[in-house]
């Protein structure tokens, strides 16, 4: 025999005691399983580990592996070295990403087939508490024509798995087509639409749809419920940056059934449009007719920016559940904190009217003066609000009358007022001191003001105003009327 034919005789038998050792004996089969697994460990990133294979009908063969010692995969069909054909079934108890791994019940059956740097995969079945179907092209480095659908899926453990929180939780559907899935880049667009039984006590509905073009993102959205509608447009996003910007419309019926959402109870409708930017922090800007002017807004990181052109300030401050006081024109610059609570206010008051009120009838109980008659067109209101107190000045003016509260205190828990008051209205004239409750306060009089402003009236009558009118033209700034009427105040407040 020649030494060729002995070689290859040797190499037949050395090849069938090899064959013979990794198929039909049980260390064989390890050490072929060992080597599997570390193939496909490489290729895959990921563990797996194969725990049997039967190639009794082999090209046709029954793969069965675990996957990150978490999921169970059997592989049912025909595979060779440049193509495969199979069915397969992926079961598990828990669902991972790189950001963490959540409990969940996986079933789902599909099939792949086609050669391996092109390969049709498909499947469906249970998956996040919903029902998911798919199908794509699986090539080597990359994913062409992917379109998945899940149904019913439980919201919160989708996005926790993305490392986000759930804000609007529920069941949720999810339809997803992709023309291309690459490293960095991503062609096509998703659906997300969620519906939430109890959104800080509201039943809410959200859809919203993506557009992806590598970096570049579009989307939409629309929440609704039945106490507001927010439209949001035109939306854009960079990846690359992590800039975004969008329009939006907000349409809210009655701010009351948002006390939950907003922390405090607010009344009225409230509709406005505007632009959300998000640069490192959220920013929204607005405006809205809602309360007669224009009021134009701006809300980022802890702060309400807010600018009234011609506002009714009476149905603007109709949003807190405090009884209005005043009906005017504002213009001016409103400033809420919502950190620490604090809601600053510097306007001018145009047209300014006193509304009925618990004061208004106190005052013209102990002064006979009718405030509701007043209207006054010169006025500003400078105040704070802060854990129900109210600090501030209010000047309300016109050509003769004037009603000034300057260091006002009101505390609306308790329902308590303290203020100096400077009061000149339909021929009274007094100054002094209010305080103690808002319902039936104290009022201490500065009772030499009053004198003398009552002297000068007097004066007037006997006199006539002609004359009074003529002591006060004489030179050292009317040191004649003074004489005659401070000499009388002086002499009572001793007294009083």
């Amino acid at each position: 025999m020649s030494t060729f034919l002995k070689s290859l005789v040797y190499l037949i038998v050395f090849i069938s005691i090899g064959l013979f050792y990794l198929f039909y004996t049980s260390l064989g089969n390890k050490h072929l399983y060992d080597l599997v697994s570390y193939t496909l460990s490489q290729k895959s990133d990921l563990h797996i580990d194969v725990k049997s294979i039967d190639l009794d009908q082999y090209p046709h063969v029954v793969i069965e592996m675990n996957i990150e010692k978490k999921a169970k995969l059997i592989l049912n069909g025909l595979i060779t070295t440049n193509s495969i054909d199979m069915d397969y079934i992926l079961t598990s108890k828990c669902i991972a990403s790189d950001v963490c791994e959540i409990n969940d019940d996986i079933d789902i059956d599909g099939h792949i087939n086609g050669p391996y740097s092109r390969m049709q995969v498909q499947g469906k079945g249970k998956a996040l508490d919903g029902h998911v179907n798919y199908n794509a092209l699986k090539f080597t480095e990359k994913v062409k024509d992917l379109n998945l659908t899940m149904n019913d899926i439980n919201s919160t453990k989708l996005f926790t798995l993305m490392g986000y929180d759930a804000l609007i939780k529920g069941k949720a559907d999810v339809d997803v087509n992709f023309k291309l899935m690459e490293k960095d880049n991503i062609q096509g667009s998703f659906s997300y639409d969620v519906k939430d039984n109890n959104f800080s006590g509201l039943p809410l509905n959200l859809h919203t749809k993506v557009n992806l073009e590598g970096m570049k993102h579009t989307f939409l959205a629309d929440i609704t419920s039945p106490y507001l509608k927010l439209n949001i447009s035109n939306g854009q996003y960079d990846q690359d940056t992590k800039l975004a910007k969008a329009f939006y419309i907000l349409d809210i019926k009655d701010l009351s059934k948002l006390a939950t959402l907003l922390g405090n109870k607010y009344l009225g409708p409230f509709y406005a449009m505007g632009e959300m930017t998000y640069d490192k922090f959220l920013s929204i800007s607005g405006l809205s007719k809602s309360y007669g002017g224009m009021l134009d807004y701006l809300f980022e990181k802890d702060g309400l920016h807010i600018k009234l052109e011609a506002v009714s300030f009476m149905d603007f401050m109709k949003i807190f559940p405090y009884p209005p006081m005043l009906d005017a024109d504002a213009t001016g610059d409103i400033y809420y904190n919502f950190i620490q609570e604090t809601l600053v206010v510097n306007t001018k008051l145009n047209n300014a009217k006193v509304i009925h009120t618990d004061l208004v009838n106190v005052i013209r109980q102990k002064s006979g003066v009718n405030l509701l008659q007043e209207t006054f067109n010169n006025s500003n209101l400078d105040a704070t609000y802060h854990k129900g107190i109210l600090l501030g000045d209010l000047k309300l003016a016109n050509n003769e009358n004037h009603l000034f509260l300057t260091s006002t205190k009101m505390d609306t828990n308790n329902h308590t007022i303290n203020a100096y008051f400077d009061f000149k209205v339909q021929e009274q004239e007094f100054s002094g001191k209010v305080y103690g409750s808002l319902g039936d306060p104290d009022v201490n009089l500065d009772l030499q003001k009053l004198i003398k402003y009552q002297m000068e009236k007097q004066l007037d009558a006997i006199m006539g105003k002609g004359t009074t009118k003529a002591m006060r033209s004489i030179p050292m700034e009317g040191t004649a009327e003074d004489m005659a009427t401070g000499a009388a105040s002086t002499f009572m407040g001793m007294f009083f």
